[in-house]
């Protein structure tokens, strides 16, 4: 790539409102919500070997509209690895300014991206942590959210990026109460814009350094009726324990409580309330039910994008919690209604630390909508990842014991679907993770329905989470007791419901497929089974498993075997496409099943199941055509009594006997006369009466 076509390239993507780069957050980048906006790896190869020819003159030349430098360009872009080889060079100056003396740095234009690996690399290449631009804004300022003309942040690099601001703003020197040409401090400036991502990130490290929050605006608003008025609910927390503001009012006699009434913010009033807030006309009282109504809504309101209101729906936790009559069952009820959202949208699952707090006992049973439950079987639903299993062992929550029927926290787990991972192609990892936490012996566990862990990682094929509880030393051969099908291994139950890597990895850690249930079964039987309930296997499903499994042959209590099973009950397509498996494993063609049934037998005796191609295989594979069952009837009896005068043809060439008679007394040949196949009987030369 030649200076010029880098330089048009970055131009044009800086100008534009379709700006691409290389991310500096972890992400899915192949999915299709970054399809336009991300520089390909050709690309960012392509633009680094071009940037590494660069001289000075190139890197400091003012290019594009707006006077950015091509240094600048590199660093907007996250052009990581030029900059890194430019700054160790010496081949550009570190704190460098756009050329229409705007005072804009590399590491300023770090701050305004919120790109903390490049902020930090300038920094220890000598960058100017104090830096202000020509307007007076300073790091802090940029990291509020201060614009820079030309240059617009697309909406994922704002989205994924809070997080990086308040280490950014650790690296800073500046004056954290430095007012930029409008008279702003970076605190004000903060809480004016309607990112209410940004304050949430930004307000305890600002406070920290010392931002002073005796602002006032020309309207006599504090800082705390800004962040009221712009929805900054964490910042109105913090502030409203600042100095007096909770109860100061502006210029038209509005206070930060009745700002809130006036928005309708039910859950901030509340809180303001507990600090002391008050309105000399109203009286704002709460019952449990209503603040549980306004918790679940703040968590409700996050769920939806707003990722300010988790420390509000926190502090009404809180308060909730501490509100509840724990000998009141549908009281505690209210904590169930908001625990799964207040785990999946704090990282920090500090909902758990404020139940510990409050004397919440997490195995203690729950009666809820006729089910009983406990808190800590709650926090299992998967959907806020390994972070709540592992909050809970840090409280010292018993991981390991059953409270609720039989079943172990692990148990629990397993027993949950696989998950499917809607906007991206991740892999979910939460069943893996999971296991990690847990010991053999509660993985071992039965539950109240006679099955463990184990059987359930088989039954909802996760593959993964199998694989850690193998590596813990689980029996892989361990059996279910009743109420479930008592003898079923985890074989048994993969197999059941069609999952072949399932079975592979079984087998490969030594499971015996040649085990069987109380109904005498093996896994192969359940392979080729119709199931009782749930979904049929797909044909190739079915296949799968016979492909991994090593044996296929051997009785039930009924002496049928997987091969009499599938000739009986699946269809012709399937018998076709899986007999082949049986009769390359060398099966034993001719056993007889308690009615002294044969494959061929089994076969056909079972209206409409009978084909010729079926029949004809059998009796390649060696199938005796005249072996007779307990009714003393041959195949050649039931063929002419159920299926057609062809397949009857080519049994008799084979040589069956015609002449055999069942117990009854009854010949093949006479069915043949009672029918009137007279195509069959040209062929019974020597018929004996």
């Amino acid at each position: 790539m030649e200076i010029k076509e880098m330089k048009d390239k970055l131009v044009k993507s800086a100008q534009s409102n379709r700006s691409q780069y290389v991310p500096w957050w972890e992400g899915d980048f192949d999915n299709f919500t970054y399809k336009y906006e991300v520089f390909s790896a050709e690309e960012i190869h392509n633009m680094e070997e071009c940037a590494a020819g660069c001289q000075k003159a190139d890197l400091e030349e003012a290019i594009g509209s707006y006077g950015f430098t091509l240094f600048h360009l590199l660093v907007w872009h996250n052009l990581y690895q030029a900059v890194e080889k430019i700054l160790a060079e010496g081949r550009c100056d570190v704190d460098l300014t756009d050329s229409k003396q705007k005072g804009i740095t590399p590491l300023l234009l770090s701050c305004f991206c919120g790109n903390l690996a490049m902020a930090r690399l300038l920094v220890a290449h000598g960058a100017d942590t104090s830096r202000c631009d020509a307007e007076g804004n300073n790091g802090y300022h940029y990291l509020a959210g201060a614009r820079i003309e030309g240059l617009t942040l697309p909406f994922h690099c704002q989205e994924n990026t809070t997080g990086q601001r308040p280490e950014i703003a650790k690296l800073l020197t500046a004056d954290i109460n430095g007012k930029n040409a409008d008279g702003f401090p970076a605190l004000v400036l903060l809480l004016e814009r309607q990112n209410a991502d940004y304050s949430c990130a930004l307000i305890d490290i600002f406070l920290e350094k010392g931002a002073e929050t005796d602002y006032t605006d020309e309207m006599g608003n504090t800082l705390l009726l800004q962040a009221i008025e712009h929805h900054h609910m964490t910042a109105a927390l913090r502030l409203m324990k600042c100095g007096n503001m909770i109860h100061q009012e502006n210029n038209e006699g509005i206070s930060p409580l009745r700002l809130a009434r006036n928005y309708c913010l039910e859950g901030l009033s509340i809180i303001l309330q507990d600090n002391g807030a008050t309105l000399p006309d109203e009286i704002i009282r709460i019952d449990v039910k209503n603040l549980s109504r306004i918790t679940a809504n703040s968590f409700i309101n996050h769920s939806s994008g707003k990722q300010d209101t988790v420390e509000l729906a926190l502090a009404l936790s809180k308060k909730l919690i501490y509100m509840i009559d724990q000998d009141d069952d549908d009281e505690l009820k209210c904590i169930l209604d908001i625990l799964n959202n207040a785990l999946m949208d704090d990282e920090n699952c500090r909902i758990l630390d404020i139940c510990m707090d409050a004397g919440i006992a997490f195995t203690a049973p729950m009666h809820s909508c006729s089910t009983i439950t406990c808190l800590r079987d709650q926090c299992l639903s998967g959907n806020s990842g390994v972070k709540a299993i592992r909050k809970l062992i840090a409280l010292g929550v018993d991981m390991e014991s059953a409270v609720i029927e039989g079943r172990t926290p692990v148990n629990i787990i397993a027993s949950k679907p696989e998950r499917k991972m809607l906007f991206d192609n991740k892999k979910d990892t939460y069943f893996e993770d999971a296991a990690q936490f847990f010991s053999k012996e509660s993985m071992e566990q039965v539950d109240n329905d006679g099955t463990t862990a184990l059987h359930y990682a088989a039954r909802y094929n996760h593959l993964e989470m199998l694989r850690v509880m193998i590596e813990k030393g689980v029996d892989v051969n361990l059996t279910e007791d009743a109420p479930a099908e008592a003898g079923n291994t985890p074989l048994h139950t993969a197999c059941l419901h069609g999952n072949a890597e399932i079975v592979k990895l079984l087998i490969a850690s030594g499971a015996d497929d040649t085990l069987q249930n109380v109904n005498g079964e093996i896994p192969a039987h359940l392979a080729v089974s119709k199931k009782r309930f749930g979904g049929e296997l797909e044909r190739k499903q079915r296949a799968a498993l016979l492909k991994e499994l090593k044996t296929l042959d051997g009785a039930r209590n009924d002496g049928k075997t997987p091969l009499m099973i599938l000739l009986q009950e699946l269809d012709i397509n399937t018998c076709l496409e899986l007999l082949p498996f049986f009769l390359e494993r060398g099966v034993d063609i001719n056993r007889r099943d308690n009615r002294g049934n044969t494959a061929l037998l089994c076969n056909a005796s079972t209206l409409n199941q009978c084909f010729k191609e079926i029949v004809k295989e059998l009796v390649r594979a060696g199938a005796d055509v005249n072996i007779a069952n307990n009714e003393g009837n041959t195949a050649l009896h039931y063929i002419l009594r159920y299926s057609t005068q062809d397949i009857a043809r080519f049994l008799v060439k084979k040589g069956a006997d015609y002449n055999h008679a069942n117990l009854k007394g009854v010949t093949p040949a006479q069915i043949a006369v009672e029918q009137g196949y007279d195509t069959v009987l040209e062929l019974m030369t020597d018929i004996q009466m």
